[in-house]
């Protein structure tokens, strides 16, 4: 990414440098604009206002991923006995 830019090792310690230098001048810093970004839960899928889509699995309870961990376990000792 860097090369691409034509950024060397130089010029990147000076890069900082410079960006030290004016935080130290004025280190109050400027609020970023907040994006009007909306979403929407269908499922496991969050829609957002801008059209991009992303996954997030539901937080399941203690119970449910114990009920899990039985059905897993299950699984594996039948596969275990058919061998």
């Amino acid at each position: 990414k860097y090369i691409e830019a034509g950024i060397e090792a130089d010029k990147m310690e000076d890069m900082y440098t410079e960006a030290h230098e004016k935080i130290r001048e004025d280190p109050t810093g400027e609020p970023a604009e907040k994006k009007d970004i909306s979403y929407e839960r269908d499922g496991d899928t969050m829609k957002a206002s801008d059209g991009t889509e992303h996954t997030r699995s539901h937080k399941i309870t203690l119970e449910a991923r114990r009920e899990k961990v039985l059905a897993k376990i299950a699984a594996a000792q039948a596969k275990m006995m058919e061998e």
